[in-house]
């Protein structure tokens, strides 16, 4: 084998491993978003502070707590993680494809 078909070899592998590793992540990334909003409705709480009064006669008004599921950033993250496993999951078939002829092929028979 030359050394040509040695650095293809490599070169695919590693673009394989790659792409591979992304578009799982990025399913990680949905079903973490899916299960965070749609699921378990996890909420993000935050406290609206009021201005403290000047005059001592005044009573301050206690911070309320304000939670709310984020629905725009949940279908914000699925969004993202969709196009990024459509982008890489067919380059992630594909190479495996290319890397497993490119082995059967280096097979001693």
């Amino acid at each position: 084998m030359s050394w040509q078909k040695v650095i293809l070899s490599a070169a695919l592998a590693i673009v394989f491993v790659v792409s591979a590793l992304v578009a799982l992540f990025n399913a990680g990334t949905i079903v973490k978003a899916v299960l965070e909003t749609y699921i378990l409705k996890v909420e993000n709480c935050r406290y609206d502070y009021k201005p403290v009064p000047i005059d001592k006669e005044l009573i301050a008004e206690e911070p309320e707590e304000t939670c709310f599921v984020d629905y725009n950033s949940a279908k914000r993250d699925i969004a993202n993680g969709v196009g990024m496993f459509v982008v890489f999951a067919p380059i992630a078939w594909f190479m495996f494809g290319q890397t497993r002829k490119m082995l059967s092929e280096n097979k001693v028979s």
